[in-house]
């Protein structure tokens, strides 16, 4: 009884000094999948290309949380002509009251609609990057300030920097089994 005492109190003081320092991890909660249809990234080189696809409808955290991380698995699916390899991910609240280094390009039959973003502003915006391989799933960790921002207004809009290979016209990204965890 006399070693577990001083332990606990121990314990008690480590867990009291990290509350302080606002290092409490959260219990992960399940995110939606979300599943964005890519573009013809050959044309769009050094831009970052945000789909009008509001992947966190509805996820809303408390604003007392932060370092919110996305955790989850990316399946690039291609109609057979895409070699998308490697890919960053950012993240935008809301796609209205742009800068200026962005502009909107209307659907086409060839294109969904776009924001087009030159890529040397938006590092801000950025949350990650993705190893990506036809028809497998693989990891992903995205967090960052964006993240915290789009996590706490319930609404993100994810961007794309095609870095490696190229995605073809009807090719799929698809993030599923997705959880979020933040900090206290």
């Amino acid at each position: 009884m006399r070693g577990r005492l001083p332990r606990l109190a121990g314990a008690l003081l480590s867990l009291s000094l990290l509350g302080a320092c606002g290092l409490i991890p959260t219990p992960r909660v399940d995110v939606d999948d979300a599943s964005l249809t890519l573009p013809a990234s050959g044309p769009l080189t050094d831009k970052v290309v945000y789909l009008e696809r509001d992947a966190l409808a509805g996820n809303r955290i408390p604003a007392a949380l932060q370092q919110v991380t996305l955790d989850g698995q990316a399946t690039y699916r291609t109609t057979g002509l895409g070699t998308l390899r490697e890919a960053e991910l950012y993240v935008r609240p809301a796609l209205s009251a742009l800068p200026a280094t962005c502009t909107v390009s209307p659907a086409t039959p060839a294109a969904p609609r776009m924001v087009l973003c030159d890529a040397a502003f938006e590092s801000a915006q950025r949350i990650g990057r993705l190893s990506l391989q036809p028809g497998q799933a693989r990891p992903f960790t995205l967090g960052g300030p964006a993240l915290d921002e789009a996590a706490k207004t319930g609404h993100g809009y994810f961007g794309l920097r095609f870095t490696g290979g190229q995605s073809a016209f009807g090719d799929t990204l698809n993030l599923s089994n997705v959880t979020a965890r933040a900090r206290l």
